[in-house]
């Protein structure tokens, strides 16, 4: 790989890691004070781990403990806050490196352009405030693509090991966050057309084993009851697709890309496109929002630039008809953005819910007509890296100038 790579590759390959870095020392919080908020609010429960203290961990958060674990460790050894974020932000350099083991097994002759879509990620705003204020949905997504390369790996061997690995990781994020179970439904049900009963068997034997102390922890604590789950439908629908269609935009900057999603659009029959629009105009009627925060980035530019709802409301429209024509051509895109949106059904929806998850997901899940054009062309991996780019210096104006803010306190 590094033999193909020049002197300007080698260039754009250090100027994402150096601004994370640079990032870190400023305490840069690119989700507007949300990462900061929640890792200040959190941060007891690796205390009292780091102490040895185990059953307070549900008192500062409705997730599952894995993650402040982790944090515990170089907390213990450290004692310092400064030290435990410095150990985090390292860690969360797993998420370039896996994905780019994942997306060079199905690119294996463009493994330049795989390294640079890669760190490219480490422009996108909701990574980087999640790897300087250690979140737990970034550990989450780090052990879902540790499940997904062994899960792959398992497609070209018969080894069982790593079919094992790939539950074990999976399991690693579901004790990070909870609702990451529902991955499960996507490997297992692959592995059930494609494996032996005896194969099958075992598998549900270590899902079993391994559900056990997740238990215990609904059993024992008030975790589980404290996840908040929507009740305005309009509103999760919506937002979730205005999300979804900002995640696909990074990759319909692209020529080829945007020419087969159109073509696929107008082959869909007037049935359908009624249907998908009747649909919507009912979300629309019934849109409620009470909620303050979140919406994501199309939401906050509809209301800032607009002044209004309707762009947001056209960005939901077109990541509901994107959705549908993977269901079309992609199923396992399909059926991943689904889980995706099963995984984000909280009462508000923030951009963390599907930032990084699904740019990524779309990446390294398949081969796939959006995430094929940007990789095999490196004029096209180019214009993927500088729309990462582009995005991290909005969101750097905006924290700077405090634009989204007026939602909030009002201008």
């Amino acid at each position: 790989m590094f033999r193909s790579l020049n002197s300007k590759k080698i260039i754009l390959i250090l100027i994402p890691i150096l601004s994370l870095f640079f990032g870190f020392l400023l305490q840069e919080d690119l989700s507007t004070g949300g990462a900061k908020i929640d890792f200040t609010r959190t941060f007891p429960a690796v205390t009292d781990f780091s102490n040895f203290i185990f059953n307070t961990t549900h008192q500062y958060t409705r997730h599952f403990p894995l993650h402040y674990l982790i944090l515990s460790i170089p907390h213990l050894i450290f004692n310092d806050i400064f030290f435990t974020k410095l150990f985090y932000l390292f860690f969360s350099l797993l998420l370039p490196f896996l994905v780019y083991l994942n997306i060079s097994k199905l690119y294996p002759d463009y493994r330049s352009n795989c390294f640079l879509i890669a760190v490219s990620l480490l422009f996108l705003p909701f990574y980087r405030a999640s790897s300087i204020w250690p979140n737990v949905h970034l550990t989450a997504l780090i052990f879902l693509l540790s499940a997904h390369y062994f899960y792959m790996t398992s497609l070209s061997s018969k080894k069982f090991i790593y079919k094992f690995l790939n539950i074990f990781f999976l399991s690693l994020a579901t004790y990070s966050v909870q609702s990451y179970v529902v991955f499960f439904m996507y490997y297992l049900f692959y592995y059930y057309r494609n494996e032996s009963i005896k194969v099958i068997f075992l598998l549900l034997i270590f899902c079993m084993i391994f559900s056990l102390p997740g238990f215990y922890i609904l059993l024992t604590t008030n975790i589980g009851p404290r996840l908040n789950f929507t009740s305005n439908l309009s509103y999760t629908v919506i937002t979730n697709f205005s999300i979804v269609f900002f995640c696909f935009s990074f990759f319909l900057f692209n020529k080829n890309n945007l020419i087969q999603i159109k073509n696929i659009f107008f082959k869909l029959s007037r049935y359908e496109i009624i249907l998908l629009i009747s649909f919507f105009l009912l979300l629309s009627i019934t849109y409620e929002n009470h909620h303050l925060y979140g919406g994501g980035f199309f939401y906050k530019v509809s209301n800032v630039v607009f002044e209004n709802k309707y762009f947001f409301y056209l960005t939901g429209f077109l990541g509901i008809t994107i959705f549908y024509i993977f269901y079309k051509v992609d199923k396992n895109i399909f059926f991943m953005i689904l889980l995706t949106n099963f995984s984000a059904i909280a009462y508000f929806t923030s951009q963390k819910y599907f930032e990084p998850i699904l740019i990524v997901i779309i990446l390294v899940l398949n081969k796939n007509i959006l995430s094929k054009n940007i990789i095999t062309n490196v004029f096209n991996t180019l214009i993927f890296y500088y729309l990462t780019m582009g995005y991290f210096i909005v969101a750097l104006i905006n924290k700077n100038y405090g634009f989204s803010k007026s939602l909030v306190f009002g201008s």
